[in-house]
């Protein structure tokens, strides 16, 4: 399949761009680990976050002139992507991303495309094919392949927060495929990555005045708040990159980024968290990698894309 460069970047700018955004996307899953680490509270962390990338996409949507107005159909499409984009699977990753290597980690959340295709054919949206199928099909096994080694006689080992990490892919494959559906009309991008995450800091504010910890200066200068805000930096770059090559390059390049964060998360805990990974592991990374390709090759919906 051949892809047309965008006008004024060219094929080698278009492909930085990609590698770019990946790698920034496999340094954030490499963050979370590092925050989680920093012996601070879920929700504290979460709620941070959030904060800031509510400030950071509202003062971009302000200096663009995209203000928007908020009715019913709008506001339930933002409350569901707000909890399937940001809530659910950023709690998730930093409940395991303690007990789990940051490139298994990322590994996982890599699963979305295949995540997508499976449930835009359990809801009946999209007819089965042989590629489809096939991605599912190898997903499994990849899955199944990182899963297979925590399963002893002896315990479960770490498989719990391999399941809870699953989460991650999910939230973004049910996203992907509920956003195609139901975008509202004449609402930017932009807009509904602004709206999220407005909504998504909205729904966290009554569980950090319960749960939260309070925030002293101390906390304030801590590793967590410099791996929060590397990853907030990460993600607004990484979805301005999303933004200019989706317009400009089509789907089915920016879908290839998941194979840059799959080994960019591996290299990421590498170099940081001086990970090592087993044959088994890299073998279910091979095969991970031809799902991805016949995902890329024969998507089902328009992924959201993180």
């Amino acid at each position: 399949m051949r892809i047309s460069p965008p006008v004024g970047l060219g094929r080698a700018g278009a492909l930085a761009l990609l590698i770019t955004m990946g790698s920034l996307w496999g340094l954030q899953f490499a963050m979370l680990k590092l925050a989680a680490q920093g012996g601070h509270s879920d929700i504290n962390i979460l709620m941070l976050t959030l904060v800031l990338l509510s400030i950071i996409f509202s003062t971009i949507l302000i200096v663009r002139r995209e203000l928007f107005s908020v009715n019913g159909k709008r506001l339930v499409f933002l409350v569901v992507t707000a909890m399937l984009g940001y809530v659910a699977p950023l709690a998730a990753a930093l409940q395991a991303a303690p007990h789990i290597p940051a490139g298994i980690l990322t590994m996982l959340a890599s699963l979305a495309p295949v995540i997508t295709i499976l449930v835009a054919i359990v809801l009946r949206t999209e007819a089965v094919s042989l590629r489809r199928l096939a991605a599912l099909i190898l997903g499994a096994c990849a899955v199944l392949m990182v899963f297979s080694p925590e399963l002893d006689i002896r315990g479960l080992g770490m498989s719990q927060w391999l399941a809870v990490a699953l989460v991650v892919p999910l939230c973004y494959g049910v996203e992907s495929v509920y956003i195609a559906a139901n975008w509202p009309k004449g609402m930017t991008t932009l807009q509904a990555i602004t709206g999220e995450t407005l909504i998504a800091t909205l729904l966290i504010v009554p569980f950090f005045a319960v749960y939260g910890e309070p925030v002293t200066l101390q906390w304030a200068w801590s590793d967590t708040v410099v791996a929060i805000s590397v990853f907030v930096l990460a993600g607004v770059f990484e979805s301005l990159i999303y933004l200019y090559l989706i317009r400009t390059t089509g789907g089915v390049f920016v879908s290839f980024g998941a194979f840059v964060s799959l080994f960019a998360g591996i290299a990421w805990g590498m170099v940081l968290f001086s990970e090592a990974h087993s044959l088994m592991v890299w073998a279910a990374v091979a095969i991970l990698c031809i799902a991805l390709v016949l995902a890329g090759l024969d998507r089902p919906v328009s992924a959201a894309g993180r």
